[in-house]
């Protein structure tokens, strides 16, 4: 018997062409990614194109006692002339690298340090570019040559002009909290030789100088008998300077006698040394350094004088907003110095810093005041991605967009594509960050997260993140990142490595794209079902 042929089905076939790739998103469900990003694309990064490739590797350069603390690269003068130096804090001891033939070796520059995060900068103080260091205890410069605590050439103020010996006179500098001398300027007459100081219960006289019949001044010598010609004799406990006469003016109306003399005040250097954060600021440009962090003074924050790290007047402190609160860093927008405090539900977390000069020709500092709640949650991830100041707050990486600081939205948020899975990691207080090559990199607990400045997303998110655009966004695995370093292009990465911490360097060089110390594992899932191995090519 003959079967009747059944008719075919034509089954209709649907194409999805993939292209314009771009980074990772975990913002919703894999399926609903869309076909230009995956929810699932470890260790890639944009080419110059903006296309994704797989992300450079990194190369082992030295091991050094664990943990590392801070590395810093940069130039400092060194018998005039610039020299390029590596420095590392590792555990108690500050290390000197050098790198010969692509091998880098380590000499130590002085040891019994702090065991902590420390940060620094480079300033020129007049004699030269030098590398400053804070440990969380100590304060120190090295030269190039040789670290020393800064206090050992702390800068003496001036405090007093035009003081008579009976007492008197014009403030002229604040005492330098790093230092125990100070300087006072006496308008001798003709009648009195006992000199008062401003202090009583002072610790020396370290110099007394006198002008002489010419104008010109003259160092005299200390006695414990009755003062002779050019001589003087001191008592500590009242703070007098007795001379075997009086001593009247060469020249009318001009000082004429100096005494430098010593005297502690406990704690005041210790503000200092305990800071742990840092900022370069000033009317001008970038010619003070600014203090934190100390646990003490959690809200409090400290300048320096001008071009004069070694110098930081009494007088010369703020507090930041409520003293209940701690500032967490600074970034720099435009003229203003951006100040980020921890979170708070009723204080300001975003403060703003001006600089202006007064009738007298005198600098001043403003702070202002900005929006309530959202602060950082982290100190080590504060950067300015080509000129976008940006942090970790535990909502993300938020940017501060405007200068209005009492807008009401004055942060965006700029890892949205990521933020998901970043908001979860446990040690987010431990993160870090650097800029690299247009790149904002975060790394925590083995992770890292990345924001593209050279490829954003407009229009169709600004209502989810509040945001007039977001970064394309990558992620990255294996990478126990605790400091970053970056200088020219080049990016150092402090990497736990057993009972070591290893300094591993990013290498620009494509092989090793392929052939690195630590193999990369990549992969990169489309559209959720779609597989392609070992990135594309």
């Amino acid at each position: 018997m003959m079967q009747t042929p059944t008719s075919k089905v034509t089954v209709q076939r649907k194409t999805t062409v993939y292209s314009s790739f771009k980074g990772v998103d975990f913002s919703v469900d894999p399926s609903l990614v869309d076909e230009s990003r995956s929810p699932y694309a470890p260790n890639l990064i944009s080419d110059i194109g903006g296309l994704p490739e797989k992300r450079l590797g990194w190369r082992e350069v030295l091991r050094l006692r664990k943990p590392i603390n801070g590395m810093w690269r940069g130039e400092v003068t060194v018998d005039g002339a610039l020299k390029e130096v590596f420095i590392v804090h590792g555990k108690g001891t500050l290390y000197s690298i050098t790198e010969e033939n692509g091998v880098y070796s380590e000499t130590e520059l002085k040891i019994n340090l702090n065991n902590a995060r420390s940060t620094g900068f480079f300033m020129n103080d007049g004699e030269g570019m030098k590398l400053y260091i804070l440990t969380g205890k100590e304060y120190i410069v090295y030269d190039g040559k040789t670290v020393k605590n800064v206090s050992e050439n702390a800068y003496v103020p001036i405090i007093l002009i035009g003081r008579r010996p009976t007492g008197g006179g014009t403030i002229f500098e604040s005492v330098n909290l790093l230092g125990n001398k100070r300087e006072e300027q006496f308008l001798g007459n003709e009648t009195d030789q006992v000199f008062y100081l401003s202090a009583d219960e002072i610790a020396s006289v370290d110099k007394v100088m006198v002008m002489d019949a010419n104008g010109d001044m003259e160092e005299y010598a200390a006695t414990t008998g009755t003062p002779s010609a050019k001589q003087y004799k001191v008592d500590l406990t009242e703070g007098t300077v007795t001379f075997n006469g009086p001593l009247k003016p060469t020249l009318t109306g001009v000082d004429n006698v100096y005494i430098t003399y010593s005297k502690k005040v406990d704690g005041y250097a210790e503000r200092i040394t305990k800071c742990t954060g840092c900022a370069l600021y000033g009317y001008g440009g970038d010619n003070r350094v600014f203090l934190t962090g100390n646990p003490e003074y959690k809200a409090y924050d400290w300048y320096s004088g001008i071009y004069d790290p070694a110098y930081f007047p009494d007088l010369g402190y703020t507090i930041i907003g409520s003293d209940d609160t701690a500032v967490m860093g600074y970034l720099k927008l435009g003229q203003y110095l951006l100040i980020v405090k921890e979170d708070s539900s009723v204080n300001s977390t975003l403060l703003q810093r001006s600089a202006i000069k007064n009738a007298e020709g005198d600098t001043e500092f403003y702070v202002e005041q900005g929006v309530t709640g959202l602060g950082a949650i982290s100190k080590h991830c504060f950067v300015n991605l080509i000129d976008e100041p940006m942090f970790l707050s535990r909502h993300g990486i938020m940017c501060i967009y405007s200068t209005n600081i009492l807008a009401e939205r004055s942060f965006k948020n700029r890892s949205y594509f990521v933020n998901s899975k970043l908001i979860k990691e446990e040690n987010l207080k431990d993160a870090c960050a650097c800029e690299w090559n247009g790149y904002y990199i975060l790394a925590v607990d083995g992770r890292a997260y990345i924001m593209d400045s050279k490829n954003k997303s407009y229009l169709k998110y600004q209502s989810a993140t509040s945001s007039d655009y977001i970064y394309e966004c990558y992620y990255w695995e294996n990478i126990p990142a605790r400091i970053f370093c970056e200088k020219g292009g080049e990016l150092y990465v402090i990497r736990q490595q057993g009972a070591f911490n290893a300094i591993h360097k990013f290498e620009v060089d494509k092989t090793y794209l392929v052939e690195t110390d630590y193999p990369i594992q990549k992969e990169m899932i489309i559209a959720y079902n779609t597989l392609i191995p070992n990135g594309y090519n």
